[in-house]
């Protein structure tokens, strides 16, 4: 679970077509802080092929304008039944009325109607803050292998969602084909709902860590792009330097993030008392990305690390 330099490619090779994804394994770009930020989230099975943007087929289009007043993101999934058998629809939302973030609530559904329909059940479902019939406890790997938007997600995305589903899991963990997450350049990744976490330049063996919580969180720290619950790049750059100190306990904290210029503060409650995590967090390195593909000489994008320093827990007089 190191990430090297891939063998075959040399950061200095500038004129032979890359693949975005061992460039940015060659350079060791660092992937914190390139994770969205969303209210929730709704998988909803979609047998394949898909387009290049998954909100181009039908149900997407469908769906588009309720996902866009709540926040929430549109993911695909490969279906886990044969054709014949009604398609599911899971929604993942921030509970109501929760300060901070510690997972969502998961609420799932059989298609039996319209996509929209299905999911206006869910969301009235999801504004109760009692249980009710659609609330299915559970985990989702999502590991994306979207090959139409990205062709690094197809090959190795692909080949680690096949070599995730030859193990043996807990009966509660679904592994899961899903459509673009973002940040294909550092395929393969995977998306653990709920805790809704974000996890790059993956393999079988990191994803049995995280989802175990096994070994030093230090080891796996800079695999980790970020938490989809807080509210900026820079809270989930200060968020996983806090990680890489306090360790596995702290996904299970209801935290919550602010930013005041390059001043970032990550904040949560334990044992009745305040516990304040501070940082600064600025622009750093500047890594040329190219399209798959293409020589590196042709990039006409950059990508800009995020550079976290002075990172400290207050006092409590602090």
């Amino acid at each position: 679970m190191t990430v090297a330099p891939s063998k075959d490619l040399q950061a200095g090779q500038h004129d032979a077509p890359v693949r975005c994804s061992e460039w940015a394994r060659a350079n060791r770009l660092s992937p914190v802080g390139t994770i969205g930020t969303y209210r929730g989230y709704v998988l909803l099975e979609l047998p394949l092929p898909w387009p290049r943007d998954v909100g181009q087929t039908e149900d997407g289009a469908a769906l588009a304008p309720v996902l866009a007043g709540h926040g929430y993101r549109l993911q695909a999934v490969v279906p886990d039944g044969p054709p014949s058998a009604p398609r599911r629809m899971t929604l993942y939302v921030t509970p109501p009325g929760q300060s901070g973030f510690a997972g969502y609530r998961r609420l799932e559904a059989t298609v039996d109607e319209s996509v929209t329909e299905t999911l206006a059940r869910l969301i009235r479902a999801g504004q109760d803050p009692h249980p009710g019939e659609f609330d299915a406890p559970g985990t989702d790997v999502l590991v994306c292998t979207h090959g139409t938007r990205d062709s690094c997600c197809g090959r190795f995305g692909a080949n680690l969602a096949v070599a995730l589903r030859a193990r043996q899991w807990r009966s509660d963990v679904r592994i899961r084909r899903t459509s673009h997450t973002g940040g294909h350049r550092f395929a393969p990744t995977f998306l653990v709902l709920p805790e809704g976490t974000s996890w790059g330049f993956a393999d079988a063996d990191l994803v049995e860590t995280v989802l175990n919580r096994s070994g030093d969180a230090a080891a796996v720290s800079g695999y980790y792009r970020g938490c989809t619950g807080l509210g900026s790049s820079a809270e989930q750059a200060l968020e996983a330097a806090v990680f890489a100190r306090v360790g596995w306990s702290l996904l299970d904290r209801r935290r919550t993030g602010s930013v005041d210029g390059s001043h970032v503060r990550l904040s949560w409650n334990e044992a009745g008392a305040p516990v304040v995590w501070t940082g600064e967090v600025e622009a750093g390195r500047r890594v040329p990305m190219p399209e798959c593909h293409q020589p590196v000489s042709t990039a006409t994008k950059h990508e800009t690390e995020l550079a976290v320093r002075s990172v400290r827990r207050l006092e409590p007089h602090g």
